[in-house]
């Protein structure tokens, strides 16, 4: 029987106002308490799933972060990233030079900063971002640029460029009032699809009788290289995804079975098999409790 697998988008999905709902912190609970999987996927970084996660002893499997370029274990420990080829930072700053209605962010493993602000952030911004100067980023591994926009035109000009500049080398996520940049390698689906391999195909290097490093002693490249899940075993995984935005249709085209929310775009809507009304409701329907 295959290991069931969910992977579930945070802000917009379970993350309303900073926190999420007791209903599907115990959902989540009962999942993995079952022997199911549960994995985060989300453009978040590593220390904004902390800020939200940590706080409520969430416990889960997997992350896939910014928004793919990075994954890491149940103790939020690296197992593999990806950062953006030098210069796209310093360009993206250059294009939304003086430009109202932006703000752009940095995200990296050590740190997140603010970079560029003409719409004002408030205090629950500032406490996942610190503000800094472009010299801040000298030497400085970048792996996310999140861009806030209250210009939809504004929003639209910059996702063209981006695509016209730095096709092939950095990509433009949508995800509501966003754009999260990240490596062009790097998507949800190709993060989960990335994880899930590494859960059913054997690790590099196991024919010798190690784990992690080939005959020559040197770590893997590509496939499941770098990725810590545990003892691996044959069985195939079947999975469900969750998540409500543009940003999320990679994750749904990369999973078996996929739901989006009431409030998704159409766009969104229109790639899944259905919605639900929450994360506890797509729970209890798999484990066949009836959905409130």
């Amino acid at each position: 029987m295959p290991r069931r697998l969910i992977s579930t988008d945070l802000d917009g999905t379970i993350v309303f106002n900073g926190t999420i709902s007791l209903r599907d912190r115990e959902a989540m609970a009962r999942w993995r308490a079952a022997g199911n999987l549960l994995v985060i996927n989300t453009g978040r970084s590593v220390s904004a799933l902390e800020h939200v996660v940590v706080p409520m002893g969430l416990e889960f499997d997997n992350a896939i972060l910014y928004t793919g370029a990075a994954i890491v274990d149940e103790d939020i420990r690296v197992q593999c990233s990806t950062a953006l080829p030098a210069g796209v930072v310093e360009d993206i700053l250059d294009f939304v030079e003086g430009a109202p209605g932006v703000t752009v962010f940095t995200t990296g493993l050590d740190e997140d900063l603010l970079i560029y602000d003409t719409i004002g952030s408030g205090s629950e911004l500032l406490t996942l971002f610190r503000p800094a100067t472009r010299r801040e980023l000298d030497g400085r591994e970048v792996i996310g640029v999140p861009m806030r926009f209250t210009d939809p035109e504004m929003a639209a000009r910059t996702e063209t460029y981006l695509h016209r500049r730095w096709e092939g080398q950095a990509a433009g996520f949508r995800n509501q009032d966003f754009i999260d940049v990240v490596p062009a390698s790097a998507s949800k689906g190709e993060g989960l699809r990335r994880l899930v391999a590494s859960l059913v195909e054997p690790p590099a290097g196991e024919t010798d009788g190690r784990t992690g490093e080939g005959a020559s002693g040197e770590a893997p490249v590509g496939g499941s290289a770098g990725l810590d899940v545990g003892p691996w075993t044959a069985e195939p995984v079947e999975t469900w995804s969750i998540g409500d935005s543009w940003n999320d249709i990679s994750m749904h085209a990369a999973a078996d079975h996929s739901y989006a929310l009431p409030w998704s775009p159409p766009e969104v809507v229109a790639q899944c098999d259905g919605t639900v009304s929450s994360l506890a409701d797509l729970i209890d329907s798999l484990m066949g409790r009836p959905a409130f």
